[in-house]
């Protein structure tokens, strides 16, 4: 998700039951950027995505 949107995701997952839920954040926004950036913020996001799913991330 992004950073925008974090707490919202926060107050979701504890609602939820799941506030240990692992995830990743990059930056605000995603929508209306070129390509070229939204690949670069994946880059980005790649070491903090492969810690989550190792259970090392969040």
């Amino acid at each position: 998700m992004t950073d925008a949107f974090e707490g919202l995701f926060k107050l979701e997952a504890e609602q939820r039951g799941a506030p240990n839920l692992p995830y990743i954040v990059i930056p605000h926004p995603l929508g209306g950027i070129q390509p070229e950036a939204v690949q670069e913020k994946a880059l980005e996001a790649a070491p903090a995505l492969h810690a989550a799913l190792l259970g090392n991330g969040a």
